[in-house]
């Protein structure tokens, strides 16, 4: 199975581009599968991407703070173009706000600010954060919700879990139409591996024309990511697609599809497997270009 998430719906059907006519023989599936296709790629994209950046954010500022012995008011650091303030910059003072700031740079995956407020160390069980959103763009979207991580701390295997909570969010979805949702997602960062999974994954959503959205995992195949790879390189999202209260369309993405015929690759392949409940004999294979993740 495959890796993360598709840039926005450049996807293929066998070589033929997912917005062109599939073959006349091929059974109507009752439902628009370029729309269905683009709204569940955001729906999986945003928060898993949103969850990470974060994620990696609370990391990757303690670890810092550390190697460099600091204890002040504030300090800044960079992850690659952004730019990660922390305040207080010391280890034990809570609460703390970590403001990533991403820059006006428009040919950069996100502009804006994310500000994420702890209320104490994110390894300890019980702590969490808060996170809010100043003109965060990505992918054309402006991010909007009231989000939070909550920390389950340590675990026996020597990964941090923590689950990240959506509330209210907005996506801009197929032909620049709106996306309401919310869900959640629970992973784990394994300290000494560096290898991010994804436990779960349960996220609804409903678009302009009332077309509602169930994203969700399966415990067998989660998700991960790799300490030396930006692209989730195995697990299965799916889709069920619901249209005027009938369960019409349902979509896996299989995150560990790639071209060559070797499974699991750190590369950008992945494979939509779609299916109708309206026409038993209609199923198609799509290709989808992953999201790479900074």
């Amino acid at each position: 199975m495959k890796k993360l998430i598709v840039s926005l719906a450049v996807l293929f059907v066998v070589g033929i581009s997912f917005y062109s006519c599939v073959k006349d023989s091929t059974p109507a599936p009752g439902y628009n599968v370029v729309e269905t296709g683009v709204n569940s790629t955001q729906l999986m994209e945003t928060p898993l991407d949103l969850y990470l950046q974060a994620d990696r954010a609370i990391r990757f500022q303690r670890d810092s703070i550390i190697a460099k012995s600091l204890n002040q008011a504030t300090a800044t650091f960079k992850i690659g173009y952004i730019s990660l303030t922390v305040a207080p910059a010391d280890t034990t003072t809570y609460p703390k706000t970590l403001t990533l700031d991403f820059g006006s740079d428009t040919s950069k995956t996100y502009t804006g600010k994310m500000i994420i407020k702890m209320t104490g160390n994110m390894r300890n069980s019980g702590s969490k954060c808060f996170i809010s959103y100043q003109n965060l763009i990505t992918g054309n979207c402006l991010i909007s919700g009231t989000d939070s991580i909550f920390s389950s701390g340590k675990n026996g295997s020597g990964s941090i879990v923590s689950q990240y909570n959506m509330h209210g969010g907005h996506l801009v979805g197929y032909k620049s139409k709106s996306i309401s949702y919310d869900g959640r997602i629970i992973g784990k960062y394994n300290l000494s591996s560096g290898t991010n999974i994804i436990d779960s994954v349960e996220i609804k959503g409903t678009d302009a024309n009332l077309y509602n959205y169930r994203i969700y995992s399966f415990p067998n195949y989660r998700l991960q990511v790799l300490a030396d790879c930006n692209y989730f390189n195995f697990g299965v999202i799916v889709s069920d697609i619901t249209i005027n209260g009938v369960l019409t369309g349902n979509m896996a993405f299989d995150f560990g599809y790639s071209l060559s015929g070797y499974v699991n690759l750190c590369d950008y392949n992945g494979a939509i497997y779609a299916y109708s409940y309206l026409n038993k004999n209609y199923t198609q294979q799509y290709l989808f270009v992953a999201k790479k993740f900074y």
